[in-house]
């Protein structure tokens, strides 16, 4: 077995690796000529929520696919730098992706369920990676996923419906039990509330604050108001930049640049 491949199945605590999860050193990103990522350094704290604020186009998405290798797929994307998960660098050659997105996994802006059924939705990642010895275990799993997001008492009698037939707010807790199946260290979140009405990204915003004691969340926000409900840091890009970044409170109530303060303060973005 590669030896990096080997390294990324080493489980980790808080104890030995201390409170960074994830660290980001110089990290840039090219797509062929055109660089959308600058030299970005950012610490992400174990079983802590950072949120990622900046307008459109600032390179928040770009980075946040970095974090667990998604621009991989993207054509004649370049990406410089360091990123490490409890101190390893991910981007070292002979990683296995898919163990590591195992490890890292995400929730997307739009709620994208397979074209399975509920309980293949959430079954799914544990099968391939084999985290279940018995259908017993895997069913066990299964509701003990649902019931973590919430879901299990929604759904727990219409598990062989397919699970695009949910509203949107039930899919999106879907595709987040999906995610956490794999029992990952870090979730990603791209905007996972813009699709949904208030009531269903009030649901969201209770089941990551519960999350964060288990894992530790990215999440992407244009709302500056659910930043500060549910974030305990805050980085602020611009233009592939990091302007700032730091603990929420301070963010918003005492940022050290005009920049930031304008863009918190709705003067532009």
């Amino acid at each position: 077995m590669v030896k990096n491949m080997s390294l990324l199945k080493k489980k980790t605590t808080p104890e030995t690796q201390g409170d960074i999860r994830m660290s980001t050193q110089d990290l840039s990103v090219f797509y062929g000529n055109s660089q959308a990522l600058h030299e970005v350094n950012l610490d992400i704290h174990n079983n802590k929520v950072t949120a990622l604020i900046g307008p459109s186009g600032c390179g928040k998405s770009t980075f946040i696919r970095c974090l667990n290798r998604m621009n991989d797929y993207v054509e004649n994307c370049r990406v410089t730098g360091k990123v490490r998960l409890d101190g390893f660098n991910i981007y070292k050659d002979g990683i296995d992706t898919i163990l590591l997105r195992q490890k890292i996994g995400m929730v997307f802006q739009k709620p994208n369920p397979f074209p399975k059924s509920i309980y293949e939705n959430v079954a799914y990642g544990p099968k391939i990676h084999r985290l279940t010895k018995s259908k017993g275990e895997l069913d066990a799993l299964v509701e003990k996923t649902l019931t973590r997001v919430g879901l299990w008492n929604e759904v727990a009698d219409r598990l062989g419906e397919p699970g695009t037939s949910l509203s949107g707010g039930q899919q999106q807790r879907l595709c987040i039990a999906r995610a956490i199946a794999t029992e990952p260290e870090v979730i990603l979140m791209d905007e996972p509330c813009s699709a949904l009405d208030p009531i269903a990204t009030a649901l969201i915003e209770e089941l990551i604050a519960d999350l964060r004691k288990k894992f530790t969340i990215v999440i992407i926000t244009h709302s500056m108001q659910q930043a500060e409900r549910v974030s305990d840091y805050t980085a602020f890009f611009h233009l592939g930049h990091i302007i700032e970044s730091g603990h929420t409170e301070q963010i918003f109530n005492d940022p050290a640049h005009q920049q930031t303060k304008d863009y918190i303060g709705g003067k532009f973005g």
